[in-house]
């Protein structure tokens, strides 16, 4: 990481200075430092040195402010402390970078009064906060608590039960302590059945959020995308942001994301997913995702990832059985369905994009990737390959490292609306408030080095979106003046604690409304003279909307979030076992799409239609199971605001 230089004897222009001041090292309270804070970052150098050291704010997670950490000011301690905690990039021994979490402290003792060096600490605290938040600040910018921003608030779902059941350990070891220091507010509801977060967002009203954030896999967030879409006002409820964390099996949207940006996966992927997603929210930034709405001969659905047919169907559901394994249940399921090699015959229409060579783009994309192996901070992006009107994806080769420790968790049955007030400089500091989903535990402990015992709510919210506490004793809510038992609340439980995985998003019949969808003729009629159609035996079948249907499988290397196109591979019968295993080691690296040949096809479409003839089997919907049989569907450009970088 480059370092920012203030001699100017280069011919260079010096960074604008905002707030400059000396402070002490925290624990050496004899080494002192110049500390200046620029609009890119903040650099401190040892007095009477010339060796400066950087904190780009593009790696900046959160500052805070604090008092002693065991003891209250006296006369002789009248300090206060300034604590700033960032994920550089590191360079690894042999190859790629990996984000190390560091957390820096500084004492604030200017003053021989306590409140006065208070004052200055959060002088600092709001300058930093508002630079995170994307505001801009000069030198002559009064900085006082009216420029703070105001404090995200997110509605947290969280299945405990997604992926290998470890998502509640992921979220309360490496999530919530990033949380804790971009100073976010949650509210976290469990998901306790399957269709829970479909009734969560359906009918709560959701104007308290600044966002809907899933840690699970895709399946609860095809869960949301449909609970919205499911409401009258789903014009104005679809434009909530939407973020998610990998606590699932597949991971496609997650890996998706980090592909875009250049965020490696196979490691740590919790933590620099939560980097990611929170960088974007202290901004607000978000970036379109173009959504499909897929008709099946009773219903409706809308998805953003995948649909597919044939053997990547039958190794999704069928590899259910190797949950246990997470994302490994892929390798093991391709293989079992690899053994008995399937046949699916029917007829694939899709309407095309004219002009758009999808093999020719590929390659283009896969060229570029190859040059872009520089890591670099997120401060920097890079244009990629213009597909189908623009591209836009930095490639930053990180990896996060250990989160916050010395966080403490305990539910609790109460939700409130999420308070937008700043922090306070006491016990309050560093720590969310205690009218939002999450507050800090009133010990006289402050917080200097980073342990925080943080307590967090797990919200109760009925299938009606009414807010309850939930009565342990006798499993009944109590919601006012009336009680009601826990099976309003899920016709399939009689406990809060279900013993059974709640797979994300059974059959859930509901009211659909949404866009309309002109280029879908009735699913009873034929499609238009300038579709195309294709009627033979088919090995496998995938269209989808974005880069990976799930961890390591590259499924579609020129599909972006918002290109308003639909890409669609298939394979159809001549394709021999070994041809196959050759065809999925590839899917990692993206290469597979040139292997198809004549048997079969990577191409570009806005709409299709697939009608099997082969008897009952398996498709799915983002990774879940729908009705089988004649189904349609079409891409809805941009409708979905993701939470994403989009600097």
């Amino acid at each position: 990481m480059a370092e920012l230089q203030y001699s100017q004897t280069d011919g260079t222009t010096a960074p604008e200075v905002l707030l400059e001041d000396v402070f002490a090292a925290f624990r050496r309270g004899n080494l002192r430092y110049t500390v200046r804070l620029t609009p890119e970052a903040i650099v401190y150098v040892v007095l009477g040195s010339q060796q400066e050291r950087t904190l780009a704010l593009a790696d900046v997670l959160g500052c805070h402010t604090s008092v002693s950490l065991r003891r209250k000011p006296t006369q002789g301690n009248q300090s206060a402390f300034l604590c700033i905690y960032s994920y550089p990039l590191k360079r690894k021994l042999l190859s790629g970078s990996v984000r190390s979490r560091v957390s820096t402290s500084f004492r604030v003792d200017r003053f021989d009064n306590y409140e006065q060096n208070c004052e200055l600490a959060e002088k600092w605290r709001i300058a930093v906060r508002c630079l995170l938040a994307g505001q801009t600040l000069t030198a002559e910018t009064d900085i006082t608590p009216s420029l703070l921003p105001v404090r995200p608030a997110l509605l947290v779902l969280l299945n405990p039960y997604g992926g290998q059941g470890k998502a509640r350990q992921y979220f309360d070891d490496q999530v919530m302590p990033m949380m804790a220091e971009a100073d976010v507010s949650i509210s976290v509801v469990t998901t306790e059945y399957s269709g829970h977060a479909f009734d969560v967002v359906q009918s709560t009203d959701l104007s308290a959020w600044g966002g809907i954030v899933v840690v699970s896999g895709d399946g609860v967030l095809y869960e949301v995308v449909n609970g919205l879409m499911s409401r009258p006002d789903w014009e104005q409820a679809i434009k909530i942001p939407l973020g998610i964390l990998p606590a699932g099996s597949g991971n496609g949207l997650c890996y998706s994301i980090n592909y875009a940006l250049g965020e490696p996966f196979e490691e740590d992927r919790m933590v620099h997913s939560t980097f990611v997603l929170l960088k974007a929210t202290m901004k607000g930034h978000t970036r379109p995702l173009d959504l499909m709405s897929v008709d099946t001969a009773s219903e409706r659905r809308y998805a953003f990832l995948s649909f597919q047919w044939g053997f990547s169907a039958d190794v999704d559901i069928e590899s259910e059985r190797y949950r246990y394994l997470g994302g490994s249940r892929f390798l093991f399921g391709s293989l079992h369905n690899l053994m008995k090699l399937r046949l699916y015959r029917g007829k694939l229409s899709f309407l095309p994009v004219k002009d758009v060579d999808a093999l020719k783009q590929a390659r283009q994309v896969l060229s570029q990737n190859k040059l872009e192996v520089k890591p670099r901070s997120m401060s920097h992006s890079s244009s990629a390959v213009a597909i189908n009107g623009g591209r836009d994806d930095a490639r930053i080769r990180t990896r996060s490292a250990s989160a916050l420790n010395g966080f403490h968790c305990m539910d609790n049955e109460r939700l409130e609306t999420p308070s937008q007030e700043s922090t306070s400089l006491d016990a309050k500091l560093m720590s969310f408030s205690t009218e939002n989903g999450v507050h800090l535990s009133t010990s006289e402990e402050g917080h200097v080095n980073g342990n925080v015992n943080t307590v967090y709510e797990t919200t109760k919210l009925t299938a009606d979106g009414v807010v309850g506490n939930m009565n342990s004793e006798n499993g009944h809510y109590k919601n006012g003046d009336s009680d009601f038992i826990g099976a309003a609340v899920s016709t399939n439980q009689n406990n809060s604690k279900s013993s059974q995985p709640c797979p994300a998003s059974g059959h859930r019949p509901h009211h659909v409304y949404g866009p309309p969808s002109p280029l879908l003729p009735p699913l009873d009629q034929p499609v238009p003279a300038d579709w195309v159609t294709i009627e033979t035996d088919f090995v496998t079948m995938i269209i989808q909307s974005i880069s990976h249907i799930s961890e390591g499988y590259f499924s579609s290397p020129c599909s972006s979030f918002d290109d308003g196109v639909l890409f669609l591979s298939f394979l159809k019968s001549g394709v021999s076992r070994r041809q196959m295993l050759k065809f999925m080691g590839k899917m990692a690296e993206g290469t597979q799409v040139f292997d198809f040949g004549s048997d079969g096809g990577y191409v570009c479409c806005k709409a299709f239609r697939v009608e099997p003839v082969t008897p009952p089997g398996l498709m799915t919907l983002d990774g879940e199971k729908i009705e089988y049989g004649p189904v349609q569907g079409q891409v809805h450009h941009g409708v979905i605001n993701l939470i994403m970088p989009n600097d």
